[in-house]
């Protein structure tokens, strides 16, 4: 069984690695932020119909949708806790 508070620290940790990869495509790479936007929605609902049931996946879609006004925006990347060197 997954503990809470591990469960947490995961979802913290592919936060901040998705978010440091985001910036690095926008800033070292020069990609546009809405192609990097893009691509990581697209990716995202992908997993979601793969891993969900219809019903749960047509529930998250919706509750992504439902949740447009609590969106931030995205962090500086100094802000940000990334690990800079990856083995």
């Amino acid at each position: 069984m997954i503990d809470d508070d591990d469960n947490d620290q995961d979802v913290e940790a592919v936060y901040s690695a998705v978010q440091g990869f985001s910036h690095a495509l926008m800033g070292k790479m020069n990609s546009d932020p809405l192609v990097v936007a893009a691509v990581l929605a697209s990716t995202a609902l992908s997993i979601y119909k793969t891993t969900l049931p219809q019903k749960d996946f047509e529930a998250i879609v919706d509750a992504i949708s439902d949740s447009r006004d609590s969106v931030k925006p995205m962090l500086d990347p100094s802000e940000l806790d990334i690990v800079k060197t990856i083995h």
